[in-house]
């Protein structure tokens, strides 16, 4: 029998397709803007992978969320004294040496956001990337998850590939890290799996990458030591990340998303660990500003001026 709450049921259904419908409109509307924005991105996924997608996403957040509150990645000071200085270690006892060549990434989107002061221009930046992200749900992307190069961080990259292609240098050892970022085979490659710090690599050593099939290793203990959500990386354990700029990446010693417990300080001693057994005499690093000034206040003779 029909009955008033039968009604009421049929008419909840009915609203419950129609939002269905609306929010799979929406859907295709956002990956249509999408690709037009970015014509040489990757393809967005299918409406079928969507859900996926935003299931990853939406793990990855609340992850990043439990990390900006409960981490503890970056060195502090009490953990350098508990280390042994520099200076106080032995000549003697060094059996090999490796060569570190560091290479900042350029600006990032969140670094576009965050890191130009908070005058008038600030809620502007935050609103239209946060438009931006809005933009990217359906696919797997984002501006503040794995935050990758601003515009102004592209141009960046630009302009280091035009120095080292017309480089400015003086003395043996200039010219020495010079010929290690340039020539083909002339160092080891490894980067963050973050993808600024890759693209960086990729984009001012296009030159070098071009003439040879070398890739770019990426190295999870190369993660930025901050809590911030930027550092989180969207490839997973064993994979590369999503870049608009073809690169040739090996992430098989990509051990995934930095833990609570494997900790700033973990990650340097472990990268060095790892660069030290390495055959290579020189290896060049793309990475992050926070890490590498870690490294040096680690590293470094405790009364070095760094």
């Amino acid at each position: 029998r029909w009955s008033p709450e039968s009604s009421d049921v049929m008419l909840e259904l009915l609203a419950w397709a129609l939002l269905i419908l609306v929010l799979l409109r929406a859907l295709v509307s956002l990956e249509q803007i999408y690709s037009l924005l970015r014509p040489d991105a990757p393809s967005p996924p299918p409406l079928s992978g969507v859900p996926r997608v935003l299931l990853r996403k939406a793990a990855l957040t609340l992850k990043g969320a439990v990390y900006l509150v409960l981490s503890r990645d970056k060195v502090s000071s009490s953990a350098l004294r508990r280390t042994i200085d520099p200076a106080e270690l032995e000549p003697s006892r060094v059996t090999r040496e490796v060569r570190l060549i560091f290479v900042r990434h350029g600006e990032s989107v969140w670094n576009l956001v965050f890191n130009r002061g908070f005058g008038p221009s600030f809620l502007w930046r935050l609103l239209s990337t946060l438009l931006h992200e809005l933009l990217l749900v359906p696919v797997d992307d984002s501006a503040f998850l794995d935050s990758p190069l601003s515009p102004l961080g592209l141009q960046q990259c630009g302009q280091l590939a035009t120095f080292l292609a017309q480089p400015c240098v003086e003395g043996e050892v200039a010219e020495r890290d010079h010929r290690a970022l340039t020539t083909p085979g002339g160092a080891l490659l490894v980067s963050s799996q973050l993808r600024r710090a890759v693209g960086t690599l990729g984009l001012a050593l296009r030159s070098r990458l071009a003439a040879s099939d070398e890739p770019v290793l990426l190295h999870s203990s190369l993660q930025e030591i901050s809590r911030n959500f930027d550092t989180q990386s969207l490839a997973s354990a064993g994979g590369v990340p999503p870049l608009d700029t073809p690169l040739r990446m090996d992430g098989a010693i990509n051990a995934g998303n930095k833990s609570l417990s494997f900790t700033g300080l973990h990650r340097l001693q472990d990268f060095v660990q790892w660069a030290a057994a390495r055959q290579e005499p020189v290896v060049v690093v793309g990475g992050h500003s926070l890490w590498f000034r870690s490294f040096f206040q680690l590293y470094l003779p405790r009364d070095s001026d760094h």
